[in-house]
């Protein structure tokens, strides 16, 4: 009886940070489906064998119809710009823009439904345990913003105000809700991905700086071969 007091309590874990229930949730990604747009939002935990620590990896991603998008891009805890891993060209739209390898990450979440926005930023930190064990995700939600509004067509005659501008949030009491002012420039890169239609390059991660001053490629692999948990 003893053994058993001292068991932890049993029971489903909670899930990653979602931008919407698990129902709507569905409807979304259904939605999204039909009209190709690909966004993987989701953070997974990797380690480098070499250098014998766990990352952190995210897939910037995602675009528009002029209806709909969602767009899923990352940075550092200040909200600046980080260097990609790698990009990724594709023969489809709206889908897999580039790869981002880390020891600590904020995505950046946007699903827009015409004028209408919703915005998840998330940071996620690798939590391990003195005890030698697997390493785990910690997420916590930095910023949660429901049907915001935004009166213009990022799509069409007023596309040239993408990348200036994030929707207003309010609470159900109608009170502005105020977005953390570290992850405006980040967020209105998100906002102009989900505006973003056909989409074929990344908004926010940006080429490492040794690769941006090369005149020919550079390999930016240290030899550090990431392989799943």
């Amino acid at each position: 009886m003893g053994n058993l007091e001292q068991q932890e309590p049993r029971g489903p874990r909670p899930g990653p940070p979602s931008l919407a229930a698990r129902g709507e949730r569905r409807r979304i990604e259904r939605r999204l489906q039909e009209v190709g747009v690909l966004c993987q939002p989701e953070v997974s935990l990797q380690y480098q064998t070499l250098a014998k620590r766990s990352v952190l990896r995210g897939v910037e991603s995602g675009g528009a119809t002029k209806e709909i998008g969602r767009y899923v891009t990352f940075c550092d805890e200040r909200g600046e710009c980080i260097p990609w891993l790698q990009p990724i060209d594709s023969v489809a739209v709206n889908g897999r823009h580039a790869v981002v390898v880390a020891p600590a990450l904020v995505s950046v979440e946007v699903f827009r439904v015409r004028s209408t926005y919703d915005v998840l930023i998330v940071r996620h930190d690798i939590v391990q345990p003195a005890d030698g064990r697997h390493g785990r995700i910690e997420a916590k939600v930095l910023f949660r913003g429901r049907q915001g509004y935004l009166p213009l067509d990022l799509t069409g005659d007023e596309k040239n105000m993408a990348g200036q501008i994030v929707p207003e949030f309010f609470s159900k009491a109608g009170e502005h809700i105020d977005i953390p002012p570290e992850f405006g420039k980040v967020l209105k890169a998100a906002v102009r991905g989900a505006a973003c239609v056909n989409c074929t390059h990344q908004h926010y991660l940006t080429a490492p700086k040794l690769l941006k001053a090369a005149d020919g490629p550079i390999p930016i692999s240290t030899g550090e071969q990431a392989v799943a948990v």
